[in-house]
Protein backbone atom coordinates (compact mmCIF):
# COMPACT_ATOMS: atom_id res chain seq x y z
CA UNK A 1 0.00 0.00 0.00
CA UNK A 2 2.47 2.53 1.28
CA UNK A 3 4.87 1.66 -2.80
CA UNK A 4 1.24 2.64 -4.53
CA UNK A 5 1.02 6.19 -2.31
CA UNK A 6 4.51 7.02 -3.01
CA UNK A 7 4.19 5.58 -7.01
CA UNK A 8 1.16 8.23 -7.43
CA UNK A 9 3.31 11.29 -5.87
CA UNK A 10 5.81 10.43 -8.12
CA UNK A 11 3.02 10.44 -10.90
CA UNK A 12 1.27 13.79 -9.58
CA UNK A 13 4.54 15.27 -9.61
CA UNK A 14 5.60 14.43 -12.77
CA UNK A 15 2.76 15.26 -14.30
CA UNK A 16 2.38 18.92 -12.52
CA UNK A 17 6.14 19.16 -13.50
CA UNK A 18 5.90 18.70 -17.71
CA UNK A 19 2.00 20.61 -17.74
CA UNK A 20 3.88 23.74 -15.78
CA UNK A 21 6.71 23.12 -18.21
CA UNK A 22 4.21 22.97 -21.48
CA UNK A 23 2.80 26.42 -20.05
CA UNK A 24 6.02 28.00 -20.06
CA UNK A 25 6.96 27.28 -23.51
CA UNK A 26 5.68 29.68 -26.61
CA UNK A 27 2.95 28.17 -28.60
CA UNK A 28 3.50 27.37 -32.20
CA UNK A 29 -0.19 27.71 -33.39
CA UNK A 30 -0.16 30.58 -35.90
CA UNK A 31 -3.19 32.35 -34.42
CA UNK A 32 -1.68 32.88 -30.92
CA UNK A 33 -0.75 36.50 -30.36
CA UNK A 34 1.98 37.13 -28.33
CA UNK A 35 2.03 40.91 -26.97
CA UNK A 36 5.68 40.82 -25.28
CA UNK A 37 6.92 40.01 -29.13
CA UNK A 38 7.68 43.68 -30.60
CA UNK A 39 8.80 43.87 -34.04
CA UNK A 40 12.23 45.10 -35.05
CA UNK A 41 12.61 48.54 -36.55
CA UNK A 42 9.06 49.51 -36.91
CA UNK A 43 7.62 52.25 -39.38
CA UNK A 44 11.52 52.05 -40.80
CA UNK A 45 10.37 49.97 -43.72
CA UNK A 46 8.40 53.14 -45.63
CA UNK A 47 11.59 55.35 -45.43
CA UNK A 48 14.57 53.97 -47.21
CA UNK A 49 17.97 54.33 -45.00
CA UNK A 50 19.95 56.76 -46.27
CA UNK A 51 23.72 57.41 -46.60
CA UNK A 52 25.66 59.50 -44.41
CA UNK A 53 26.03 61.97 -47.11
CA UNK A 54 21.98 62.21 -47.59
CA UNK A 55 21.59 62.48 -43.79
CA UNK A 56 24.03 65.19 -43.57
CA UNK A 57 22.09 67.18 -46.73
CA UNK A 58 18.83 66.43 -44.76
CA UNK A 59 20.17 67.90 -41.32
CA UNK A 60 21.44 71.05 -43.62
CA UNK A 61 17.74 71.43 -45.13
CA UNK A 62 16.15 71.23 -41.61
CA UNK A 63 18.78 73.57 -40.03
CA UNK A 64 18.04 76.31 -42.98
CA UNK A 65 14.38 75.83 -42.26
CA UNK A 66 14.82 76.19 -38.58
CA UNK A 67 17.11 79.20 -39.03
CA UNK A 68 14.35 81.02 -41.12
CA UNK A 69 11.93 80.88 -38.42
CA UNK A 70 14.85 82.51 -35.55
CA UNK A 71 15.69 85.96 -35.35
CA UNK A 72 19.48 86.89 -36.23
CA UNK A 73 20.54 86.56 -32.69
CA UNK A 74 19.14 83.31 -31.77
CA UNK A 75 21.01 82.15 -35.13
CA UNK A 76 24.36 83.11 -33.35
CA UNK A 77 23.44 81.31 -30.19
CA UNK A 78 22.39 78.06 -32.19
CA UNK A 79 25.08 77.96 -34.01
CA UNK A 80 27.80 78.64 -30.60
CA UNK A 81 25.97 75.26 -29.40
CA UNK A 82 25.85 73.79 -32.63
CA UNK A 83 29.67 74.16 -33.13
CA UNK A 84 30.00 73.39 -28.97
CA UNK A 85 29.10 69.84 -29.62
CA UNK A 86 25.73 70.11 -28.52
CA UNK A 87 22.60 68.17 -30.46
CA UNK A 88 20.42 70.24 -32.45
CA UNK A 89 17.27 69.48 -30.18
CA UNK A 90 19.17 70.47 -26.86
CA UNK A 91 20.40 73.47 -28.54
CA UNK A 92 17.20 74.80 -29.70
CA UNK A 93 15.65 74.59 -26.06
CA UNK A 94 18.52 76.54 -25.07
CA UNK A 95 17.83 79.43 -27.00
CA UNK A 96 14.39 81.05 -25.49
CA UNK A 97 12.20 80.45 -28.42
CA UNK A 98 9.04 82.04 -28.34
CA UNK A 99 5.60 79.82 -28.44
CA UNK A 100 5.31 80.81 -31.93
CA UNK A 101 8.63 79.85 -32.75
CA UNK A 102 8.55 76.32 -30.85
CA UNK A 103 5.87 75.66 -32.75
CA UNK A 104 6.97 76.44 -36.50
CA UNK A 105 10.05 74.56 -35.30
CA UNK A 106 7.90 71.35 -33.87
CA UNK A 107 6.13 71.50 -37.09
CA UNK A 108 9.48 71.13 -38.99
CA UNK A 109 11.26 68.35 -37.24
CA UNK A 110 8.17 66.55 -37.22
CA UNK A 111 7.88 66.78 -41.12
CA UNK A 112 11.65 65.93 -41.30
CA UNK A 113 11.16 63.21 -38.78
CA UNK A 114 8.47 61.85 -38.69
CA UNK A 115 9.81 59.14 -36.25
CA UNK A 116 10.46 61.56 -33.47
Amino acid sequence: MKRSTIASAFLLAGALSIGSLSACMPSKASNVTQPHVVAANTGTSAQPKLSPAERAKKRDEVRKQVEAVLTPQQVKQLDAKIKAGEKMGKALNQVNLSADQKTKVKAILKAAYPRM
